[in-house]
């Protein structure tokens, strides 16, 4: 029994490390594409809108049915929004849980699978995908699930195996449909398992033609609107800097386990080399094509589902690092070398929550404002939709007159938080967006911009004077005269 307890320390301990640095990231106000998700897809009239509706990729169609049954369990006695950031905060505990429980095996028992997991999950990245309103955490949790179907199928060839693969596909592609390239990593992954004549099995190929056929499975009935969203042409217009943010933030959330890791170069067996197991390899390189080749290349964020791939990868470096220092005869004292890289990681995720290193990190690598991993807005002191219409409230406590919001002023975050206080009716707000811009806004009405805005400037495109009402660290608040 106690030898058994031993097997779930590490888990005790990852997911212990993992709800404590997750207690950051839980209070902060949604922002734009959070927002948006819940006022314009989660609350559909019913489940059958949601799906029918995919006219942009802000509904990441699976997690929006999750999130409108969660939304239906809120107790009174909570915050709003940390109810529903709480979804995402359990996904993550799955999707750790779920590495550690069906991979442990594979990685002395789980105990080299402790400074990997416990990495990864106070990740800044991690952290903030495990408390965002949107489907990347999903994801995550069901490459891990797919995976493991998918490596039990290439073993038995069992169609129940086969069956839990291709379901854990249609959901994953339903949450995001760019998650058909991680499922070509999870095949990649698999690849050696067929051996060197894999071309010549059924399995196989009925293994990688699965993904794709769920996809059009499931986006087929709505097809149409599939097509008008992937014309958006949504993203970054450097491929070259969205590569480097991804490889910024995992090298950064990695940082003590990448020369470590290396042990898969240094364990090299020529004479029992097999070159298929280095297929796995090529899932490192799978963003390129997609951040190149593209027209327009995804945002940094559409990458990381691929985290826990790239963890079991550096977690099989570390394994091969123990075998070759065994190999060597060397004194081989394990818990010492976990601890202390546990340890290492530990201090290093520390450190590595710090504003000022976070958005040292942003500005160089990352984007800055449009930041996915290190210090986006959204994520910074500054950014307080709520209490901007706190304020509101409090001047307007029987509603407000019709308000206007820039763009950039982070509307639908405004939205949100207007609606949860009663703020205005839903039909007042105007704000310029993709299909279109507002043509004019009345005296008496409000304008809400983002504090660097220009009022001036406004003012000269509708020909109005802007009175200045308040201040926040995120809006400055006008009345139109």
């Amino acid at each position: 029994m106690a030898k058994k307890r031993n097997h779930f320390l590490p888990l005790l301990i990852i997911l212990g490390a993992y709800m404590w640095f997750v207690r950051g990231f839980l209070f902060r106000p949604l922002w734009f594409d959070e927002a948006l998700t819940v006022l314009n897809f989660a609350l559909a009239p019913n489940p059958a809108a949601i799906y029918l509706n995919y006219s942009i990729p802000n509904n990441q169609i699976c997690y929006t049915f999750l999130l409108r049954l969660w939304i239906e369990f809120q107790p009174a006695f909570l915050d709003t929004t940390v109810w529903l950031r709480l979804l995402s905060v359990l996904l993550g505990a799955g999707t750790l849980s779920a590495l550690y429980l069906l991979f442990r095996t594979r990685f002395g028992n789980g105990r080299l699978l402790l400074p990997v997991l416990v990495a990864l999950g106070i990740s800044v990245p991690f952290l903030i995908y495990a408390t965002a309103l949107r489907g990347y955490m999903l994801s995550a949790l069901l490459v891990t699930l797919t995976l493991h179907f998918a490596l039990r199928f290439a073993r038995c060839r069992e169609w129940k195996s086969w069956l839990c693969y291709a379901a854990g596909s249609l959901l994953t592609v339903g949450t995001i449909p760019s998650n058909l390239v991680m499922l070509a990593g999870v095949v990649l992954y698999a690849l050696p398992l067929f051996q060197a004549d894999f071309y010549r099995k059924r399995s196989f190929w009925l293994m990688f033609f699965t993904p794709p056929a769920m996809l059009l499975f499931f986006y087929l009935p709505v097809m149409r609107q599939f097509i008008g969203a992937v014309n958006l042409g949504e993203g970054w217009n450097s491929g070259g800097k969205v590569l480097l943010a991804v490889l910024a933030a995992f090298s950064y959330s990695f940082a003590m386990l990448l020369i470590p890791a290396t042990g898969s170069l240094l364990a090299f067996d020529r004479r029992r080399y097999n070159w298929l197991w280095s297929a796995r390899a090529a899932i490192w390189l799978l963003p390129i094509p997609m951040a190149l080749l593209l027209k327009v290349a995804p945002f940094p964020r559409v990458f990381f589902p691929f985290w826990p791939l790239w963890a079991l990868l550096l977690a099989g470096g570390l394994r091969d690092l123990s075998a070759l220092n065994c190999r060597w005869r060397r004194r081989w004292q394990p818990a010492v070398w976990i601890a202390a890289l546990t340890a290492a990681v530990l201090l290093w995720g520390w450190l590595a929550q710090w504003p000022e290193l976070r958005l040292a990190f942003s500005r160089r690598n990352g984007g800055n404002g449009s930041d996915d991993y290190f210090f986006g807005y959204y994520l910074r002191n500054e950014h307080t939709p709520d209490k901007t219409v706190a304020e509101l409230k409090k001047r307007y406590p029987n509603g407000t007159p019709p308000i206007y919001l820039s763009f950039s002023a982070d509307p639908w975050a405004v939205m949100f938080y207007g609606n949860l206080n009663g703020l205005t009716d839903p039909a007042n707000y105007r704000f310029d967006g993709p299909r279109g811009v507002v043509g004019s806004i009345p005296r008496g009405s409000l304008a809400i911009l983002r504090d660097d805005e220009s009022a001036l400037a406004l003012g000269q495109r509708f020909h109005v004077r802007l009175k200045e009402l308040f201040r926040t660290p995120n809006h400055g608040v006008y009345r139109v005269e």
